[in-house]
Order: C-alpha cells, then sequence, then structure tokens
C-alpha cells in the first residue's frame, strides 16, 4: 500500500513536470512569433480617465511615448488599437512625453479607467 501510494505520487510529479515543460514551450513559442513578426508589445502607462464628452483618454505614463507610435488600450480579450495623432500635457500639444508625465490623447473609443496602454513596437 506504501509503495502505490509513492508511485502514485512519482506519477503525479511526472505529469505536473510534463505539463510544466509543455507550457512552457508553448509560451515561448508565442514570444518567439511575436519576436519574428519583429512586433514588440511595451506597456507605457495606465489609463487615469476617460472624458467621454471629447473623447478624450488621460494617461499616465510609465514609459516614453510619441506622436505617431501605435498604441494599444485595454487586455487581450477586449482591447482598442490606434495611432497617436496628437497628444497633450497641461492642453499644451506635445510631439513626445515622458515617464511621470500624464498626458491627453483622442480616442476613437471609450476605455475603461485602469486599462494599461501599451506600445506596439515594430
Amino acid at each position: 500500500m506504501a509503495r502505490r501510494r509513492g508511485q502514485d505520487l512519482d506519477d503525479a510529479m511526472s505529469s505536473i513536470n510534463e505539463i510544466e515543460a509543455r507550457d512552457a514551450a508553448n509560451e515561448s513559442g508565442a514570444q518567439s512569433t511575436a519576436q519574428a513578426a519583429g512586433t514588440a508589445k511595451v506597456e507605457v502607462g495606465k489609463v487615469e480617465y476617460y472624458f467621454s464628452n471629447i473623447g478624450v483618454v488621460a494617461i499616465k505614463l510609465i514609459s516614453h511615448l510619441k506622436v505617431g507610435d501605435l498604441i494599444e488600450i485595454g487586455d487581450e480579450e477586449e482591447h482598442i488599437r490606434q495611432r497617436v495623432e496628437s497628444m497633450q500635457i497641461d492642453r499644451k500639444d506635445v510631439a513626445e512625453a515622458y515617464e511621470g508625465d500624464s498626458v491627453g490623447i483622442k480616442t476613437k473609443y471609450k476605455v475603461q479607467v485602469g486599462s494599461s496602454v501599451y506600445r506596439i513596437d515594430a
């Protein structure tokens, strides 16, 4: 009986190790595909507020962002992608902004406060 329990534990650990190895291979494969496609997704900030009356999102930056960058707001299941066509800090147009800045960007769609903002690098 004790021998069987030990064997069951060994079998269970073996199965767990196989699952973890498969998951790691799948994850690295997904990263390789993204890298092979030449794109990277870098978090640049969080949505602080959405001004629905003017369609502008306020973003607190944790990384560099500039006009012309392609951004994604939201998560994998529900997100929007668009180019940064203009950006403002304290109601003044800027071409780029840095970590710690709060910027306003016009969006095409409503976004949720707290959503992550990513820059898509090609």
